[in-house]
């Protein structure tokens, strides 16, 4: 797992540029492939994909949808924006995709179920620490937000299929 603290802006750049080829269009081309799931009350359920500009929303804790802040924000520059799990195999089956159509659709069906797994299973366990230094309590978290990207390829441009899977935790106090 990966704590991200950077801009929302300097997040959706980092998923825009990792494209390896020219219809890898992930967030930039308005259909948004940024795919959207809430989990509350032990269930899992998907809503509208995000764009860029939606995502770069999400990134800083507001609703997409809304613009309305989650919660109290943070502002400053150690602001934990979300975590991100990285959805993967092997090599082999990256590479198996690339040459079968089939053996791909069904490697993405694979880490799309992973990923729900991991989603649902974290909105189930997760807690958080609220209160004040040194008095902090373990909470139950309310709500997950997650987004999904899938790549195709790696930075170096080779076949590797993944998911950048990005998570938020809510607590509504």
């Amino acid at each position: 797992m990966k704590v991200y603290a950077g801009s929302p802006a300097a997040a959706r750049a980092y998923l825009e540029a990792d494209r390896g080829r020219a219809d890898d269009y992930y967030l930039t081309e308005g259909t948004g492939l940024a795919r959207r799931f809430v989990a509350r009350d032990l269930r899992v359920t998907e809503r509208a994909p995000l764009t860029g500009e939606t995502y770069e929303t999400w990134v800083a804790g507001r609703d997409p949808d809304t613009g309305e802040p989650r919660g109290r924000l943070r502002t400053d520059e150690r602001a934990v924006r979300f975590v991100e799990v990285v959805v993967n195999g092997p090599k082999s089956w990256s590479l198996a995709a690339a040459m079968h159509d089939d053996v791909a659709a069904a490697y993405d069906a694979a880490q799309d179920r992973a990923a729900a797994q991991i989603i649902g299973w974290l909105a189930a366990h997760a807690t958080t620490r609220v209160g004040p230094r040194g008095g902090q309590v373990q909470v139950p978290v309310e709500m997950l937000e997650a987004v999904t990207v899938r790549h195709y390829t790696s930075r170096a441009a080779d076949p590797h299929r993944h998911l950048h899977l990005h998570l938020h935790l809510h607590l509504h106090l």
